[in-house]
């Protein structure tokens, strides 16, 4: 941003009004003096500014404000902008807001709002999948916290890098942030929560379920202290998804059930969404395909109903269900209303993904496959331009080794192949995920 002197601000208010320098001067100045003042060749007296504000309709505090008054003035505006248009997903003006005041930030060498606008930004990377940005931002957040003693900050910082860490599946690294966000509180809060609650994630992903449920029981302990009955339910959701994983159905749905009857009181269908969604699982996995799609259909249609953007991300896991179920015919009825959904949401990763999710619907199902490679063709073009594409990349080795099954080995090298590349792309090695 270009800063202004005083004189420029002075000029610029006067143009504004359409004033001639002899209309502010008046008889209390010549229109020569004030010339000066506003080429900055003469500083204006105490005296002067209070009249030339008096003139000019502003106060005296707008020819006085420093560079670093007036960032500090828009990042308080812009920044707080940009969080309400995160919340809204319109991650692209969040960006361009936060990305003008890290640029301003830089310029005047301000360590606490760089940290702020570069924390914002890791946010929106995060939301929208791309991690390598997502820890490029977070790492300068980082370092300019520390040089610049903001040290509140680092709590959020780290557990960020935790989740960063486990949408990529590197479990043990996300331990190690959520270990250093823990030891950099001071006090609990709602993101002492989050840490509890990512805990138990990474820890059920390990397949460690005691330390799972720990971790459950200690979000649960300190929701009840701070009286959140949403976050309460929350805390239910995950020990309801750790009992799943250990095959413990009864104590799942009895979990599932208290956590929708909490929500059902704050009326939060955005968590609701969340629990139709478990439970869609959960009846999936015992079988009970009707029951299932009752509770998927429910979680998609209050996401709709939201505007948010994961309905198709639960639609496709509600066809993915039940493809594992074998429901072919369900799951492609399920697919085609997942494809309308994609009119609504333009979502590019879920597209490549609900491609590949019809290639695989016929292989299974004995379906058109002239639909099914032509469907796999633009899914796989998809997939070479998108931002994050580890989890379609994971999806292309379980159509490779489909194939491979049905004795297709050509096909099955070529998606071995893509998979290789997208791996090879974001610096993994496949036997990392394969």
């Amino acid at each position: 941003m270009q800063y202004l002197s005083l004189g420029q601000k002075l000029r610029l208010k006067r143009k504004e009004l359409d004033l001639t320098l002899k209309d502010i001067a008046g008889d209390y100045i010549s229109p020569a003096t004030l010339s000066l003042v506003e080429r900055d060749l003469q500083a204006p007296s105490q005296d002067l500014l209070h009249y030339l504000a008096e003139r000019l309709n502003t106060s005296v505090s707008y020819f006085r404000e420093t560079p670093e008054e007036l960032l500090n003035r828009r990042a308080k505006t812009l920044l707080s902008e940009a969080e309400a248009l995160l919340h809204r997903k319109r991650y692209g003006m969040a960006t361009h807001f936060a990305e003008e005041i890290l640029l301003d930030a830089r310029e005047l060498k301000h360590g606490g709002l760089v940290c702020e606008a570069s924390l914002l930004l890791g946010r929106i990377a995060l939301e929208q999948g791309d991690y390598h940005a997502a820890n490029d931002h977070l790492f300068e957040a980082q370092t300019s916290a520390l040089r610049a003693g903001h040290l509140e900050h680092l709590p959020q910082i780290y557990f960020l890098f935790g989740l960063v860490s486990y949408r990529q599946a590197f479990f043990a690294q996300a331990l190690d942030y959520l270990k250093q966000s823990e030891r950099a509180q001071v006090e609990e809060s709602d993101l002492t929560y989050k840490v509890y609650t990512l805990f138990s994630q990474v820890y059920l992903k390990k397949e460690n379920f005691d330390r799972a449920q720990e971790y459950a029981a200690k979000a649960q302990a300190l929701l009840k202290r701070m009286n959140d009955l949403e976050a309460y339910a929350e805390s239910l959701l995950v020990q309801g998804a750790s009992a799943r994983e250990k095959g413990q159905y009864e104590q799942a749905r009895d979990l599932f059930q208290e956590a929708l009857r909490l929500l059902r009181q704050s009326d939060a269908k955005h968590v609701q969404s969340d629990i139709e969604y478990q439970l869609g699982h959960l009846y999936a996995q015992q079988g009970e395909i009707a029951k299932a799609n009752v509770h998927f259909d429910q979680a998609v249609a209050q996401k709709q109903e939201l505007g948010d953007a994961t309905a198709v991300t639960t639609a496709l896991d509600h066809v993915e269900a039940l493809i594992e179920a074998q429901e072919y015919l369900i799951a492609a009825e399920r697919l085609e209303a997942a494809m309308s959904l994609l009119q609504q949401f333009q979502v590019a990763e879920e597209r490549a993904r609900a491609l590949t999710l019809r290639f695989q619907l016929a292989r299974l199902s004995g379906g058109d496959m002239l639909l099914g490679t032509e469907a796999l063709e633009e899914g796989l073009s998809l997939i070479r331009h998108a931002v994050a594409p580890k989890r379609l990349a994971d999806r292309l080795v379980k159509l490779a080794r489909l194939c491979a099954l049905q004795g297709d080995q050509a096909m099955a090298t070529t998606l071995f192949a893509e998979a290789f590349l997208v791996y090879e792309k974001m610096g993994l090695l496949m036997t990392q995920t394969v």
